[in-house]
């Protein structure tokens, strides 16, 4: 008797206003990386293979990272994307419109665009 098998994907998604944040870091490379936190994310298999699928097929999207752990009231998708093709609200916008935005909702986004240091003055 299992309590699992009684519950959908997903419990009431975040529906109030997303909390949007961006930082410069110095990286290796070039690149552009928001960190969504959703809620109503409740499997590995069906919800993250959903959220990755839908995040994967926008134009700009090289990459997505799902941080998932059951029970936990938010999971993150660590998407890497070309801020020339697409932005973190339209990425938001993409999670919450699954499933007519029953199943998932995105609370907050962080932005971090990596660059090469200038020139190092190192000895």
């Amino acid at each position: 008797m299992s309590l699992s098998l009684l519950l959908s994907c997903g419990e009431a998604p975040h529906q109030g206003e997303i909390f949007f944040s961006e930082v410069a870091k110095v990286g290796a490379t070039e690149k552009t990386i928001a960190q969504l936190e959703i809620t109503g994310m409740m499997c590995e298999v069906g919800c993250v293979a959903k959220v990755k699928k839908e995040l994967l097929a926008q134009a700009g999207v090289s990459n997505v990272k799902i941080d998932f752990e059951k029970g936990r009231e938010f999971n993150f998708a660590s998407i890497e994307y070309d801020p020339l093709n697409c932005d973190a609200k339209s990425l938001s916008s993409v999670v919450n419109a699954i499933a007519d935005g029953k199943l998932y909702g995105v609370k907050s986004v962080e932005v971090t665009h990596f660059a090469p240091a200038a020139a190092s003055s190192l000895e």
